[in-house]
């Protein structure tokens, strides 16, 4: 197996656990660090109940994806399989139902020959009492 599949395992597992008695800012720190790991394995059904119906996710090639497009991406074999994927930096805040995550994602495609990192902007919304993910956008660092 590769050694990046237990590094997400152990994220998993440690990021998984329940945090009801969470700060806002702290549960949405843990969420994005869920997707991520659920992005690396391809769990798809764990991204769609974090993914909003109406997600927006912008990629760093410009092109927009619904939230369809991004699960039926997942674990494919086309430009965006993952070899490596590891948030850093996660910073959140919380305005009433809205929450914004701002951090770093260094990334490696199988596709790509040299890894390489991102600075993202996710927005999160609280409906039916859960956080869901609208909109991600990222940028790629020289």
């Amino acid at each position: 197996m590769p050694k990046g599949f237990f590094v997400a395992l152990a994220l998993l597992m440690s990021f998984g656990l329940s945090a009801q008695s969470a700060a806002p800012t702290d549960e949405l720190i843990r969420l994005d660090r869920v997707r991520y790991v659920a992005d690396f394995k391809a769990d798809r059904a764990m991204l769609d109940s974090l993914l909003a119906d109406d997600l927006t996710y912008g990629r760093t090639s410009g092109v927009l994806h619904t939230k369809a497009q991004v699960l039926a991406l997942v674990g494919e074999g086309g430009p965006y399989r993952l070899d490596s994927l590891t948030p850093d930096s996660l910073f959140a805040r919380v305005y009433g139902e809205t929450g914004i995550v701002n951090g770093l994602l260094h990334v490696k495609l199988t596709a790509q020959p040299a890894p390489y990192t991102l600075r993202f902007t996710d927005v999160w919304v609280h409906r039916r009492g859960r956080w869901q993910l609208v909109a991600f956008q990222a940028t790629r660092l020289p």
